[in-house]
């Protein structure tokens, strides 16, 4: 075993991500996932490694959904008196007073033990069993719409042909500067800096994600955080 502090959780969980041959386990109360986090879950999904997400307290903010909604190998629970911090893989765990939660890293004293399961069989055993156990008096948790609007994330086959047209690159709806194209973060690093600190998903911006022209001030419907694609190029 190996006690942690703050940069070193943050550190060893990307490297449980990163590792990960079979599965990852997520449990935290408080869930607001970073670019970062986002893109090493999203390699793995893609690799077909199972993701399994328990978070309790409060539910999730719609634009924290829409990062998990084309994900095919998740399961997400809720249990409203979660207070445990784990995140695991087959091969280690972490034990930590931290949740997976940006401003934890930033501001917060944390500590944690790193567990490898070669080291330690009995014990990673006794870990997953109490995983199981919160995640049978947990609830599972659904991707639904909440807000009747149009959204561009949704699991059927017209978002899976979408997926499989994005272009190689898009455009920051704040400031129109030609970045990675994803729905998901339709931001340069800059500008959600800015965004970040107030994480408003209905805040108008002023340049369609996939194309690059300019909408705000037309009469067009707005595009925003939550929906970052024109008129013409959501259609």
């Amino acid at each position: 075993m190996e006690f942690l502090t703050t940069k070193g959780i943050a550190a060893g969980i990307e490297k449980i991500i990163l590792n990960a041959k079979e599965y990852i386990v997520i449990i935290s109360p408080y869930v607001k996932v970073d670019k970062t986090y986002i893109d090493r879950l999203r390699d793995a999904d893609r690799k077909g490694i199972f993701i399994l997400i328990v978070f309790g307290k409060k539910e999730m903010r719609d634009f924290e959904k829409d990062k998990f909604r084309d994900f095919r190998n998740l399961e997400v629970f809720f249990l409203e008196n979660l207070h445990a911090k784990c995140y695991m893989n087959e091969s280690t765990a972490i034990i930590t007073s931290m949740n997976l939660y940006g401003y934890s890293e930033e501001h917060n004293r944390e500590m944690g033990i790193e567990i490898l399961n070669d080291d330690n069989v009995n014990l990673f055993e006794d870990i997953l069993w109490e995983i199981d156990s919160i995640k049978r008096a947990a609830e599972r948790w659904t991707f639904s719409q909440d807000n009747g609007r149009k959204s561009f994330f949704s699991f059927d086959e017209e978002s899976d042909r979408l997926a499989d047209e994005w272009p190689d690159f898009g455009y920051c709806i704040r400031c129109g500067e030609k970045i990675n194209f994803s729905p998901y973060y339709p931001l340069c690093d800059e500008c959600y800096q800015v965004w970040s600190r107030y994480e408003n998903i209905d805040y108008q911006e002023n340049y369609c994600h996939r194309c690059g022209r300019k909408v705000w001030g037309s009469r067009e419907r707005q595009v925003d955080y939550a929906h970052p694609l024109c008129i013409d190029c959501e259609d």
